[in-house]
C-alpha cells in the first residue's frame, strides 16, 4: 500500500508529535515529585547550609510527601560536592544546598566540572547574609567617607581580616580598594571567627562579614556600613554603601538552592513554586532570620539575574588580583 504524504497530513502529524511531547511534559511537571529527592549539601555538617537544608528539606517532605534525604559532599570550598552533584541525573530529584560562590567565585578559583549560569542555575533566593564593614576602635572613623578619607591618609596601613584567599571577605576588601581607590593590607586566617579575633585584638583593623554585627552592638567594634543599597534591621543605624557614595553592584553572599541547567523548563518552575511557598511560612522566614539572613523570595529569572551580575562582577575582581585559574 501506498502513502501519499501531503502537506495537511504532514502538519496534521507534526502536530500530534508535538503535542504529545508537551503532554509528555506538562504530565512529568504535574506528577513530579513522585519519588525521594537527593539533596547534596557541600560542605560538613553544622554549619549554615546545613541549617538550611535541614528546614528546606523537612518542609518539602511535609509538602510532597516524598522523603528528602541530605547527602554531605564536602571538601575544597563546596567544589567537591558540586562536581559530585554535576555527575547525578538531571531530572529534578537531585538538590544542590549552596551560595552565589558557586556561580561567582569557586568556577574561578577552583577546578570544577561545570560552566557558571551554562550548566547550574539557582532555584530560590533563601536569604542574604548582609556583608557589613566593621572596624577596630582606634581606628578614628565612624562612616565610610571617614574610612575611606583615612585609607588615604595612610595607604596599606589598614589591614583586613579575611576567612582567606578568594573568598567573600577578601573580595570585598578588594572591591573596597577599587571602588573607593585606597590601599589595604590583606591578612588571611585560618576561618572567620579567627579573622574577626585578630580584628577585636587589633592584629588587623577592618572586618567584613555579618558576624561582626554583635560586636558592633556590643560596642567592641565600629560600625561602617553594610555592603549594598540596602540597610539590615538588625544594624538599622548603619548607613549601605550606596549610602555612603560607592552606588552600583557590591560583593555580597546570598544562599539558594541550585539544579542543572539541564533539567526541564517546568519542572525548574515547579520547584521555585514549591520552595517559594515553604520560604514564605512566617515560622520559615523566622527561623531564617535567627540564622542571620535576610529572607528572600525571587522568580527564577530574578535570581538568574543575580547569579550572572556576581558571575561578572566577582569574576573580574578575580582576575585583577590574579586568583584566577583555567577550568
Amino acid at each position: 500500500m501506498t502513502f501519499n504524504l501531503t502537506r495537511r497530513t504532514f502538519l496534521a502529524a507534526t502536530a500530534l508529535v508535538s503535542g504529545s511531547a508537551l503532554a509528555g511534559r506538562s504530565a512529568f511537571a504535574d506528577t513530579f515529585p513522585s519519588r525521594k529527592i537527593d539533596y547534596i549539601i557541600p560542605y560538613n555538617a553544622g554549619g549554615m547550609s546545613d541549617n538550611l537544608s535541614r528546614l528546606i528539606g523537612e518542609r518539602l517532605t511535609a509538602a510532597t510527601g516524598q522523603q528528602v534525604i541530605n547527602d554531605y559532599k564536602p571538601g575544597a570550598g563546596g567544589a567537591i560536592g558540586a562536581n559530585y552533584f554535576m555527575g547525578t541525573p538531571a531530572d529534578g530529584y537531585t538538590l544542590l544546598q549552596s551560595t552565589n560562590s558557586f556561580y561567582g567565585i569557586i568556577p574561578f578559583v577552583t577546578k570544577v566540572q561545570y560552566k557558571p549560569l551554562t550548566d547550574l542555575v539557582p532555584l530560590v533566593l533563601i536569604g542574604d547574609a548582609p556583608m557589613v564593614i566593621a572596624v577596630h576602635p582606634s581606628v578614628p572613623v565612624k562612616s565610610l567617607p571617614e574610612l575611606i578619607a583615612y585609607a588615604k591618609e595612610n595607604p596599606g596601613k589598614l589591614a583586613y581580616g579575611t576567612s582567606g584567599k578568594g573568598t567573600v571577605g577578601h573580595l570585598s576588601g578588594e572591591w573596597l580598594q577599587k571602588a573607593a581607590g585606597v590601599e589595604l593590607l590583606h591578612i588571611p586566617y585560618n576561618g572567620a571567627p579567627a579573622a574577626l579575633q585578630a580584628v577585636l585584638g587589633n592584629e588587623a583593623q577592618v572586618f567584613f562579614g555579618p558576624e561582626a554585627a554583635q560586636h558592633i552592638t556590643a560596642g567592641t567594634l565600629t560600625g561602617i556600613a553594610v555592603l549594598g543599597d540596602k540597610r539590615w534591621d538588625k544594624l538599622p543605624d548603619l548607613q549601605s554603601t550606596a549610602e555612603g557614595g560607592l552606588t552600583g553592584w557590591a560583593p555580597r553572599s546570598w544562599h539558594t538552592i541550585s539544579i542543572q541547567a539541564s533539567v526541564p523548563d517546568d519542572v525548574k518552575q515547579k520547584l521555585n513554586s514549591l520552595i517559594n511557598s515553604i520560604l514564605e511560612q512566617p515560622d520559615v522566614r523566622e527561623k531564617i532570620i535567627s540564622f542571620g539572613l535576610i529572607p528572600g523570595i525571587e522568580t527564577l529569572e530574578q535570581v538568574a539575574q543575580r547569579a550572572k551580575d556576581d558571575a561578572e562582577q566577582f569574576g573580574g575582581l578575580i582576575r585583577d588580583a590574579g586568583l584566577a585559574i583555567a577550568n
